[in-house]
């Protein structure tokens, strides 16, 4: 397994969270996060992978982060890896890692030229789409608020539940345009991958289509596009859809269609007979499920002045009431030893344990004289790093070698914080343009400089200064040791 793992959102997917400067909707918004005991769930077996011995093409992999690959998959990823080369004017951009090729891989059963193409074509949809901003003028909150489609709970491992109502489609899609309900919906999948899963350990959602009260033949243009589009551009996200609502004719039609399906096709989509199906049942606790469902949570929407987003959590339990947490969640020691083994990445790790973490790693990196331990620092985008233990075990000449050679890279980077004040320099998130210059201020940034010339550990600063930003919990650096009367820092570097 890499430990060197980058976890790198695509979108920034909110420019100015004017929506959240209500002290409710950021209480909401806090609520949605993962919950503390999410990150005690690791999947096993089934949950990552369901082989296919005899097709391993085949085969049905659920966890694409941080998890160990076979070897057959490397052989997949490198040979993908080659035909790309061999398309100069196909350029990855960084955030795309090998456990998104492999997405693209599986998608087509190992068709690597049909894997390219989709390659291609999603590489377009995120340079046209992402970073969407959301601004007091865009449309994307006030649809989301209309309920076309919202999140409501999650199942007992984790995974949000994405409700589809296409009868409040068909009801208020005239009033916009199809393109806006597509942004809007395109936001919230991201939104939900950037805050409310975790890589690793749960990657995908539940969807459930009501159609009750609605054709199947007469559906809304933008629900005819939205779905489609989901399942191209948001590769492996689906882990199970329930269709409700379907008369005698369309229940006929699904059943001739599942014998040209395939089987994952077939494992992921149910067809429910009636709306309160106690199939939904399975994997949702009830208190997780609206009541037009079967389940005891109240209807949406709870308040009508708040509306649907941010998402709603009506409870804060998810295991199912005859699950055994021990049988489903290691231990808070277990979680810290994984951590300290650099098992998780550091975007991945539990908020709730991190200054705890981050602070016995703290301990150990101050017993190494000199300077700092990085790698390619840049304070507002940079690789992670491993471990800081395992440079403790350097020798006295390789430490002092390796803060040279950081020492140089830091100069480097700092001198590009100063030339991005002078100009505006464009580097991409996405092979769209992102300007760097408008996501941070520099100005505002320089109480963290005179900080770090203090001598101060300013890694929870700028961890802090990420989430304000909303989109910079992935990639960031570590400063991991104080940084007494440096020499490499000065006023007059940034």
């Amino acid at each position: 397994m890499n430990n060197n793992i980058k976890r790198v959102t695509i979108a920034k997917e909110i420019e100015d969270p004017f929506y959240l400067k209500d002290p409710k909707l950021l209480d909401l918004y806090n609520k949605c996060l993962p919950p503390k005991e999410a990150y005690y769930h690791f999947p096993k077996g089934d949950e990552i992978i369901i082989h296919n011995v005899k097709k391993p093409k085949k085969s049905f992999r659920r966890i694409f982060y941080n998890v160990p690959y076979s070897d057959l998959e490397k052989q997949w990823i490198s040979e993908f890896k080659q035909i790309i080369s061999s398309h100069p004017e196909t350029q990855l951009p960084d955030y795309l890692g090998d456990y998104l090729l492999l997405t693209f891989i599986y998608a087509t059963k190992c068709d690597l030229q049909e894997s390219y193409k989709r390659l291609v074509k999603y590489l377009k949809f995120c340079s046209e789409t992402f970073p969407i901003r959301i601004t007091p003028n865009s449309k994307i909150i006030e649809i989301l608020n209309k309920g076309f489609v919202y999140v409501y709970g999650r199942d007992n491992r984790f995974r949000p539940i994405i409700i589809c109502q296409c009868d409040t489609f068909q009801k208020y899609h005239k009033n916009y345009q199809t393109e806006e309900i597509l942004q809007a919906s395109y936001f919230l999948c991201q939104f939900i991958i950037n805050n409310m899963l975790i890589p690793g350990q749960f990657e995908s959602w539940i969807f459930i289509i009501n159609l009750k009260g609605v054709s199947i033949i007469s559906l809304p243009e933008p629900v005819k596009k939205m779905i489609p589009a989901l399942s191209d551009y948001f590769l492996s996200r689906l882990y199970k859809n329930y269709i409700m609502g379907l008369n005698f004719f369309s229940k006929l039609l699904y059943k001739i269609a599942t014998a040209f399906l395939e089987e994952e096709t077939i494992r992921k989509v149910n067809i429910l007979d009636k709306t309160k199906d106690p199939k939904l049942l399975e994997s949702i606790r009830r208190d997780n499920l609206e009541e037009r469902f079967g389940g005891t949570a109240p209807n949406m929407p709870v308040d009508a002045e708040n509306g649907y987003f941010p998402p709603r959590m009506p409870s804060q339990y998810f295991l199912k009431e005859d699950e055994n947490p021990n049988d489903v969640l290691i231990t808070e020691d277990e979680y810290i030893n994984k951590c300290k083994r650099g098992e998780i990445a550091d975007g991945c790790i539990s908020p709730y344990l991190y200054d705890k973490i981050k602070g016995e790693q703290k301990e150990k990196i101050e017993q190494i004289p000199e300077q700092v331990q990085s790698n390619n620092n840049n304070i507002v985008v940079s690789e992670l790093k491993t471990s800081a233990s395992i440079t403790q075990n350097k020798s006295k000449a390789t430490i002092k070698k390796s803060v040279r050679k950081n020492n140089n890279s830091m100069i480097k980077e700092i001198n590009l914080a100063k030339q991005l004040e002078k100009e505006k320099v464009k580097r991409f998130i996405t092979d769209s343009n992102w300007n760097l210059d408008d996501e941070i201020n520099f100005n505002n940034y320089h109480d963290k400089n005179d900080k770090l010339l203090r001598g101060e550990n300013i890694f929870n600063d700028i961890c802090e200064f990420g989430k304000k930003k909303n989109n910079f919990m992935s990639k960031i650096s570590l400063f991991n040791s104080k940084m007494k009367n440096s020499s490499i820092i000065s006023n007059n570097n940034i």
